[in-house]
Formats: C-alpha cells, sequence, structure tokens
C-alpha cells in the first residue's frame, strides 16, 4: 500500500490558530450550520458549543478540506454516515483516522476513490484490507510522537470530529478510553465538533476530554452497541502454531489449549500428520 505525507510547516505558517466564534448561550440549538469564520493569528478564542444535527455538522465540510476522525472508539458514526451521503457534491476531502473497528460510511459510499482520501495512523483488519486494495493510505509514525506531529508540524485540520460522552457536570466532553492525541488535534482545529454517545464509558486521566469552550458543535449520537473485537473461536487463550512432521515435512497447524495444558496438545485430528498421518 502506498503511504501518506505529512506535511510540514515553516514557524510562519505555525502561527495561524483556530478559527471560531463567540456564542453567548451555551448549547444553543441551531437551526443551519454557522458559516466559518475567521480570526486575527493568535487570537484569544472563546466558544461555547452548538447542538446541531449529524446532517448540519457534515454541511460544513467543503471539498479539499482536512478532516480528523479520531482513533479507535472515539471515531463517529452518525457523522460519518451525514458525510457519506453529501459524497457526490464534494471531491478530495481528506479524513485522517486510526484504527477502525466497524466500516467508515465514506469509505463505503465511495469504493473508486473519487471523493474521499482516507489516511490511517494504524490499520486494523478491515483499514488493511481497504489499504492492499487501494483505498486508503497507512501513514508510516511512531504513535507516541502523534501529539507533536499536530501541535509542531502538521498543518491545522479544517475540522475535527471526534465522539465523547455526554457532556459532564463540569461541563467536559469526555474521551473515554481513546485517550490518545485528541486533546493535541482539537487545540489546532479550525472547528471541533464532538459527537456525544451514552454508551462511551467514562475514563478518569489528564486531559482527557475537552470543555465546552473548546468545542464548536454537539451531535447527539449512540443509538448501537460501542464496536467489539470478537473474541477467538472456543476458549479465548488458544493460540494456534504450524509445525513440520518430521516424517514427510509437511506444515499443518496445531492447536493448544494452552489455559487447560500449554503441554498436551488438543485431541483431534491436528494431533496427527494430514499427508502421511505419522
Amino acid at each position: 500500500s502506498s503511504t501518506a505525507p505529512v506535511i510540514f510547516k515553516s514557524r510562519e505558517e505555525d502561527q495561524d490558530r483556530r478559527n471560531g466564534s463567540t456564542v453567548e448561550e451555551p448549547m444553543a440549538v441551531m437551526t443551519k450550520p454557522a458559516q466559518r469564520a475567521t480570526a486575527e493569528p493568535m487570537a484569544v478564542m472563546t466558544k461555547s458549543a452548538q447542538r446541531v444535527t449529524a446532517q448540519d455538522a457534515a454541511a460544513l465540510v467543503r471539498s479539499g478540506d482536512w478532516l480528523d476522525y479520531g482513533a479507535v472508539l472515539a471515531q463517529p458514526d452518525a457523522f460519518d454516515r451525514a458525510l457519506a451521503q453529501r459524497a457526490g457534491e464534494l471531491r478530495n476531502v481528506n479524513i485522517r483516522g486510526c484504527l477502525s473497528l466497524r466500516p467508515r460510511a465514506v469509505l463505503e459510499a465511495d469504493p473508486e476513490r473519487e471523493h474521499f482520501n482516507f489516511f490511517n495512523w494504524h490499520l486494523g483488519g478491515y483499514d488493511r484490507k481497504l489499504s492492499d486494495a487501494g483505498r486508503q493510505n497507512y501513514i508510516p509514525c511512531n504513535l507516541g510522537e502523534i501529539p507533536d506531529y499536530y501541535r509542531r508540524f502538521i498543518d491545522p485540520p479544517d475540522i475535527m470530529v471526534v465522539k465523547t460522552c455526554p457532556v459532564d457536570a463540569n461541563r467536559f466532553f469526555n474521551f473515554g478510553p481513546a485517550n490518545l492525541w485528541h486533546g493535541a488535534v482539537a487545540s489546532r482545529a479550525k472547528i471541533v465538533i464532538v459527537e456525544t454517545d451514552p454508551a462511551v464509558p467514562y475514563v478518569h486521566g489528564i486531559e482527557n476530554g475537552l470543555h465546552v469552550s473548546q468545542v464548536d458543535f454537539v451531535v447527539e449520537g449512540g443509538g448501537q452497541p460501542l464496536p467489539e473485537l470478537p473474541s477467538p473461536r472456543n476458549l479465548a487463550c488458544q493460540r494456534s502454531a504450524w509445525s513440520r512432521c518430521v516424517s514427510c515435512g509437511t506444515r499443518s497447524r496445531t492447536i493448544w489449549a494452552s489455559v487447560q495444558d500449554r503441554s498436551r496438545s488438543a485431541s483431534g485430528p491436528a494431533d496427527r500428520c494430514p499427508t502421511c498421518r505419522d
């Protein structure tokens, strides 16, 4: 699979900070999406999140934009589906994500990659299949350095969309178990959107959330369980290994029931060579 470049910028370009607008009433209800505002470089912005539908949030995306979907359980679902419905209206929308645990609607809606370019920091099983087919790109990286990539080297994303817990009593949107580089992305993004989901568990940690003043728009998501990786067939800690028959040289798979007895192979045909039966 091909790789996506990480674009570096000069110190002068790095002075460009996120854009936004001040709204007097927190969590106000919008009837239609707001236009992007402009701001002086390095201006101190104070925001109050506005509730919008997923369709209104997706309407903010323009051709050529760079979006950040977040990682693993933080990837949005309602916004993703709404953006996929706009595929025919958009060209060259670039999306960064990491380890998709369920199919992404934007990728399923654009099999020929005519509208969306998806760049991935780490490939799961679904991502790897699409990467092998040329439908998304892997970004070579050191995962522990990604926050610094966003803070110092990557141009500010046009829009960040991340799934979180609903707002808490302290007016924070908790990232749940996906406390990775989302805070760094939010500090640079021009527009920050959170998609709340009651299924996301609240997780304590340093910088594991965004205050309402850091968020532009809130989309109410949820309605389905969080994705889970399936357990291996039979025992959860079974492992499989390839062995070679000393008699005929045939390679075969031997299943080891490591829970019950690590030294005893499971009974059945797998214990014997499938070729010579030795």
